[in-house]
């Protein structure tokens, strides 16, 4: 295994402080998915608290109607103080929502600065390298797995969303209205927004939008009858079990309704500053259809069919997957992440159209998969041996076929400037590739383990011919995360 620092290089520290921005459990519980499990806890005692404002108001108000003409300036003096209270408590609950929503907005905004490029093969490569640290900084076994994938794979989603939606657009497979009028609208339009932005209709109006259906779409999950099914009546139950039906269905019918209670209620819309009264129209018209857009998404992606709720639906169904969170996690059945979108196509979960999308950017193989695969020599004929690679590319070929970085070189760990595509047939992951080096004796495969292993426990339960390898060591060096530059790309 390679020496050196081990340690995060800046930019896996940059995903690493937004996937906790997003989901942590932490003393401080600033992340949004805290925020939104303390909403829930507070989100009667606020509504009583609004209620109970407003009904003094009413009070005094049916009093005044009903008081003798002396006695009205005393009522009207109450009524004055009852208002005034009332219109402290709105401002308030207010604030508390407005701040939810900027909170939001800008974790949207660093998503897209994280995984968007001056053009589409610079943002395929952020993509990638996005989602492959991601992947390379989860553990793949232990306890932690789960924990980690749970904190993961709503940041992991997200940005698949964003693809699958270019990627739809490209092959016109869009019918919604609004996303193709703000997409043809390529203006930037002089109104200053969130942040102190240039309003850009496509960026802000579907992109933020689409990520804030994706970060929320799960965040039902964290409200009190939610956790009651998850943790059971007493708190001691494993959150990470297999639910039987009814506790699956009751957790499904929760977990929508309060996200969207949360989207529409705990974030809404923005709030427009400024004086003009033409611009403030439009930011409000504008501001109900960006958030009808967001209930379209969510309601449409419990049963999408051919429409828009596909766009959440399906990097839903990759990341449960790639990122499972539950403990028959296994990291070498990954790939199976392909049969697992044909049996929903099969099923009617989702459309046949956009999974093969989807398939044609990620493959069956997520970014920072560890490749196991066989080498050729300079006259293309198969080595007696296998080499470590990591799928480090969007777009392969063939969803079967990944494009990656060489990790390993005559069973030597490197700092690799090499790429490879690699084939069905020289990738141990498929049964037609290990039957090649079967023919080998177990004292020349263990004589490889041991130069790619260096941990002699480890070593003892691993297969002599390997599906594929963990690469999540080999990532903690710092000197290794780089693994996104340009590269001679060969193929096996």
């Amino acid at each position: 295994m390679s020496l050196g620092t081990i340690a995060k290089s800046n930019y896996s520290k940059a995903v690493q402080t937004l996937i906790n921005k997003i989901h942590d459990r932490t003393d401080v519980q600033d992340s949004l998915y805290e925020q939104a499990t303390q909403y829930f806890l507070d989100a009667d005692k606020l509504a009583q608290q609004q209620t109970a404002a407003e009904q003094e108001v009413y009070l005094f108000n049916q009093r005044l109607g009903q008081t003798p003409a002396s006695e009205k300036a005393k009522i009207e003096q109450q009524l004055d103080k009852a208002e005034k209270s009332l219109r402290q408590v709105s401002a308030s609950l207010d604030q508390l929502r407005l701040q939810r929503l900027e909170q939001l907005k800008e974790l949207c905004y660093s998503v897209l600065q994280l995984s968007e490029g001056e053009d589409a093969d610079d943002t395929h490569v952020m993509t990638a390298k996005l989602l492959g640290t991601i992947q390379l900084m989860s553990p793949t076994e232990g306890k932690l797995v789960v924990v980690s994938n749970q904190k993961s794979k709503h940041l992991y989603k997200a940005v698949l969303a964003l693809r699958l939606l270019d990627r739809l657009l490209l092959d016109e497979q869009i019918s919604n209205s609004y996303v193709l009028k703000r997409y043809q609208d390529k203006t930037e339009y002089d109104i200053e927004i969130t942040g102190g932005r240039i309003y850009q209709p496509f960026r802000d109006d579907v992109q933020i939008p689409l990520l804030m259906a994706a970060l929320v779409q799960d965040i039902g999950q964290y409200h009190p009858e939610a956790q009651q099914i998850l943790l059971g009546p007493d708190g001691d139950q494993d959150e990470f079990r297999v639910l039987d039906n009814p506790e699956r269905v009751a957790m499904l019918q929760i977990n929508y309704k309060e996200s969207l209670k949360y989207i529409t209620q705990a974030i809404g819309k923005d709030k427009y500053i400024g004086n003009s009264k033409d611009q403030r129209a439009w930011f409000d018209r504008n501001e109900q259809e960006k958030l009808g857009f967001i209930v379209t998404l969510l309601k449409n992606s419990i049963k999408p069919e051919q429409g828009i709720g596909n766009l959440l639906k399906i990097p839903q169904i990759y990341t449960s997957v790639v990122l499972s969170t539950k403990h028959n996690y296994s990291y070498e059945s990954i790939p199976k992440v392909g049969l697992v979108l044909d049996k929903a196509v099969e099923k009617g979960m989702c459309s046949k159209t956009a999974a093969d999308g989807l398939m044609r950017i990620t493959g069956i193989f997520p970014q920072g998969y560890g490749i196991t695969y066989i080498p050729k020599d300079s006259d293309k004929q198969d080595l007696d041996r296998y080499e470590y690679a990591i799928v480090t590319s969007l777009y392969p070929p063939h969803p079967n076929v990944p494009i990656c970085r060489m990790v390993t070189r005559n069973l030597t760990y490197q700092i690799s400037v090499m790429g490879c595509t690699v084939r069905v047939e020289n990738n141990l992951f498929f049964p037609q590739a290990r039957k090649k080096l079967e023919r080998i004796k177990p004292e020349r495969l263990k004589e490889i383990l041991e130069k790619l292993v260096s941990n002699l426990e480890e070593r003892q339960n691993m297969a002599l011919i390997p599906k594929c390898w963990h690469p999540t060591e080999y990532f903690t060096y710092a000197k290794n995360q780089n693994l996104w530059n340009k590269a001679i790309n060969h193929h096996f």
